[in-house]
């Protein structure tokens, strides 16, 4: 999809809330994030030399995946504690459409 077509799905989409304040401010600080993400992976990435094009998709190794189970179950347990928030179904359904 190209960015023009991808600008008139969002503001399309925009239409359908533009009147809505509440999920209009949701939208409003989910976009902020989402700039904050992409300023810090591009600092990421100058400090490091790479350029985007440059990555290649190289699988994950049976450490690293082990790795990010573990690291997973760990937050899953302290939310079933109450010491850390989930995230919100709806945070969840954005990071996938990403």
């Amino acid at each position: 999809m190209s960015a023009t077509s991808l600008n008139a799905e969002l503001f399309r989409e925009l239409s359908y809330i533009a009147d809505n304040e509440n999920s209009m401010r949701k939208l409003l600080k989910y976009v902020k994030k989402l700039v904050s993400q992409q300023r810090e992976e591009e600092e990421r990435q100058a400090s490091l030399g790479v350029a985007e094009d440059t990555e290649e998709y190289r699988p994950l190794t049976k450490a690293e995946l082990i790795s990010d189970l573990n690291e997973m179950c760990e937050e899953v347990k302290l939310i079933r504690a109450g010491k850390l928030k989930g995230q919100t179904w709806e945070d969840f359904k954005h990071e996938l459409h990403d």
